[in-house]
């Protein structure tokens, strides 16, 4: 199986897509100032039930007719985001009083030719349906502001039933009037600018900062907050996620969003002796901890580089030690500035080679700071043929060591969770391997290395909810 498989980012579109797409655009000369076009963009995709490299197909569907551009791409990579839109619509009125009914689609296969089949992106049935209101630029429908799971984000995970050739995916509708940059829209519509903000229609607002309050008149918009009235922003934090609205806009690139949890993990890798190679945390392994989380409506967001900080490479080390752990920490994680903007913004994990000695004897992981965990990629794959025997492996038990010391800082921990890191439930010979059998969860060490999910508490006596204790604010007191 492919390492580049699971999540699907784009990379290639077809020829005939492009071109398609830039002669429907509007230029000054070309387009009626009364009417705006309307462009459909998605931002990203995740495969959560599908487990092999895929080709993927979009189809766009407004007022009944066909308006996507024949976007295929194939899966392959990281987090990435598109150089164009998948659907536009040309020549609508800026005072339309209907709303447009688009529907989402999603299709994949698993080889360049072959049957389509199609993914369930949504929470009733598998397609996106929603209505966009041209005057205000908003849509409603399964889709909506405040629902819980981002705006411009649906999960096929939402219906509860995760084996449907799940995706998740990102996408935003906006308009395009005379004057707006194609390529930086600011989201505004015409007809808002005009009867609401009272604002110049040939302006792009997209950096503007009207009211002063440190985000974007664009941003305030799209989220419901008024751009010309300041908010408190640095002190905003409706989805109790850890990150103030602030910090929400700052993260926006990375599909963060001000109404739904998200989490983000910047990870850097320790150098594997003198060689030319990096310590790693596979694509597999992150399926596994992303699809986990997107049960509960969580976004995972990982940083190895792609956003600019991650993916460093920490020197090789045989005597790591939790001071030395820190001191790798305040080096390269906030760069020697204890004001770092990405404290409190996102979790830091180091990939090592072996693991360190604490509490008496050798531990393969270890959440060392609030904020920080590390874990022994070298040590767990060492152990491999003994996780295979118990129904395990290698990518899978990576995976759960990760989650189980992110879960330290989330807040769960043997303090209030008895059956979490107790030394008693390692092996059949133990008392609490048994005591706590029925606490399923990657914070139990009978099931450490086997299990990427925390438990709900639904397994009977002994158990603990470990997803209700989750805290992602506590990531403020790094």
């Amino acid at each position: 199986m492919s390492r580049r498989s699971f999540h699907l980012t784009f990379k290639a579109f077809i020829l005939p897509s492009i071109v398609l797409l830039a002669s429907s655009l509007p230029t000054a000369g070309r387009s009626d100032d009364r009417e705006v076009t309307i462009v459909v963009k998605i931002l990203g995709i995740r495969a959560l039930s599908i487990d092999k490299e895929s080709y993927f197909k979009i189809e766009i569907i407004a007022d009944g007719r066909d308006v996507g551009i024949g976007y295929q791409s194939r899966e392959s990579g990281f987090e990435d985001t598109p150089s164009w839109p998948v659907a536009c619509i040309r020549g609508i009125p800026f005072d339309r009083d209907e709303p447009i009914r688009m529907r989402i689609r999603l299709f994949f296969r698993h080889s360049p030719i072959g049957i389509w089949k199609e993914c369930d992106i949504s929470k009733d049935g598998k397609e996106v349906d929603i209505f966009y209101d041209v005057k205000r630029g908003e849509w409603t429908g399964e889709d909506h502001l405040n629902d819980g799971n981002g705006y411009g984000h649906a999960s096929g995970f939402e219906d509860g039933n995760h084996e449907e050739n799940d995706c998740e995916i990102w996408f935003d509708i906006y308009q395009l009037r005379k004057g707006s940059s194609f390529l930086n829209p600011d989201r505004l519509t015409l007809w808002e600018l005009i009867n609401v903000y009272n604002l110049d229609p040939y302006q792009n607002y997209a950096d503007i900062d009207n009211d002063g309050d440190g985000i974007p008149t664009s941003w305030e918009d799209k989220y419901g907050y008024d751009p010309l009235s300041p908010d408190d922003h640095e002190n905003l934090d409706p989805d109790e996620d850890g990150l103030d609205n602030l910090e929400e806009w700052m993260t926006s690139r990375w599909l963060s969003d001000p109404f739904s949890k998200d989490i983000f993990i910047e990870i850097d890798f320790m150098r594997m002796w003198n060689l030319n190679r990096l310590c790693s945390f596979p694509e597999e392994s992150r399926y596994l901890v992303w699809r986990a989380f997107a049960r509960h409506n969580i976004t995972i967001h990982i940083d190895d580089g792609c956003m600019g900080g991650g993916g460093e490479a920490i020197p090789f080390d045989t005597e790591l030690t939790v001071d030395s752990l820190r001191e790798i920490r305040d080096r390269y994680f906030l760069h020697g500035d204890p004001n770092n903007w990405r404290r409190g913004v996102f979790h830091y994990a180091v990939i090592t080679c072996f693991g360190i000695k604490a509490y008496g004897r050798s531990v393969s992981g270890m959440a060392f700071y609030i904020d920080a965990f590390f874990i022994a990629q070298l040590k767990v794959a060492f152990w491999s043929p003994l996780f295979l025997l118990h129904g395990s492996n290698y990518h899978r038990a990576l995976a759960s060591v990760f989650m189980h010391e992110l879960g330290h800082n989330l807040g769960i921990y043997n303090g209030n969770t008895p059956g979490c890191d107790n030394e008693s439930t390692k092996f059949p010979w133990q008392k609490g391997y048994w005591l706590y059998a029925s606490y399923k969860s990657c914070m139990n060490y009978r099931y450490v290395y086997k299990i990427v999910d925390y438990s709900d508490g639904s397994h009977g006596e002994n158990d603990f909810d470990d997803w209700s204790k989750i805290d992602l604010t506590l990531i403020n007191y790094a």
